[in-house]
This record gives C-alpha cells, structure tokens and sequence, in this order.
C-alpha cells in the first residue's frame, strides 16, 4: 500500500538571492510581512486577469458608444481639422495613421480600395494644387461599433487656368480602436464644382 506524505502544516517557501528554496514556518513571519505577500499576490492576479484577459472588441465597442453625440461629434471635427490639414499638405503618413485598414471610398458605383485612394490624394498633379480642404460635421449617429457621420466639405485648387470651387458632402464611419479613432469608409451623397471665374452661391463659403 502507498503511503500518505504529510507536510507539515503553515509553511512558507521563501526564495533568495542565490536561488536556494527555504521553507520558513508561517508563524515566524510578522504580520506586516504577511500583508505585503497579500498585496504582492492581489497584485500579481491583477496582472494576470489584464494580461491574460485583456479588453474585448465588445467591450471597446460598447467604450465608444457610451460616448454622447456631442463628445463624438467634437471628436470627429477635430479629426476632421486633422485630415483637412493633411490633405493640403499632402502628408501620407497622416492618411496612414487615419485611415482603419480596411477603409474604403464609394463614389457613386465606383469603389476604391484604401491604397487607390491614398495612393490618389497623395500625388500632386504639375499645375494643380490643393489650397483648401475644410470639413465640417452635419450629423453623427451610432450604428454597431462605430458613428456615421455626414460631412460638408469646401475645397479650392488652384490651377493653371483658374480657381476650381468644389463641394462635397459625404457619409463617413468612424470607430474607436484601442486609443485612436480611425475612418472606416467614405461614401460620397452629392458634389458640385464651379468653374471658368464662377463661385459657389453660398454666403458662408
């Protein structure tokens, strides 16, 4: 028959510098020794649940929604400050950072994949240039894990036979991964341009 091995009780293993295991009765450890190794081991359980368990894309999701339409709408103009220096610019890497990997552009059937489209806004065409890009947010509304909102574009390029006035108004998604909020997709409602010394009728332009 095996035996039963009996350890014998309220012991501590205690290792030290040079790795050797000792085991320390209970009782010889003070009661502040005692709750340092309680916070040590609450701290390392917390660690373990962060690591080991970390942050859903549910839950990141449901972080972004708690958000009201104010907070978010301040967010996506400001982002929209952002691109619109961007686009000026030309500054790809500003499109890299914005755009979520899978962002893509729909103008009317046409559809562009994330690289056509900055691969498009990041050359400049000899004779034309960008002057302005200003954005403003029209509305904002939450759909699953991210917000669409409607944007009012004014753009001005400058070209060898005179200004081109350009407004566009498009549907945009944007969402929240990790810390940074990304565009999703663009999809373009309706544009108009003005021509040949014609301006827009618009008292705001």
């Amino acid at each position: 028959m095996g035996g039963i091995i009996m350890k014998e009780p309220n012991y501590i293993q205690i290792k030290s510098k040079n790795s050797i295991t000792k085991l320390i009765p209970a009782s010889a450890i003070s009661h502040k020794g005692k709750r340092h190794l309680l916070i040590l081991k609450a701290y390392l359980f917390i660690f373990f649940l962060l690591f080991f368990f970390p942050m859903s894309s549910e839950s990141k999701a449901q972080d972004s929604q708690q958000l009201t339409a104010i907070e978010v709408r301040k967010i996506i103009a400001d982002g929209n400050i952002r691109w619109g220096k961007a686009r000026v610019e030309f500054d790809k890497e500003t499109f890299e950072k914005m755009l979520a990997p899978d962002f893509y552009v729909l103008l009317g059937d046409r559809k562009l994949t994330r690289k056509e489209f900055i691969d498009q806004i990041s050359t400049q065409s000899p004779g034309v240039k960008l002057t302005r890009f200003d954005a403003s947010v029209l509305t904002v509304k939450p759909r699953g894990d991210e917000w669409i909102a409607v944007i009012h574009e004014k753009l001005e390029i400058e070209t060898v036979n005179g200004k081109i006035y350009s407004l566009w108004i498009t549907r945009d998604g944007w969402k929240k991964v990790d810390s940074e909020w990304v565009i999703t997709f663009s999809e373009a409602i309706g544009y108009e341009y003005w021509r040949g010394g014609e301006k827009p009728l618009f008292t705001d332009w």
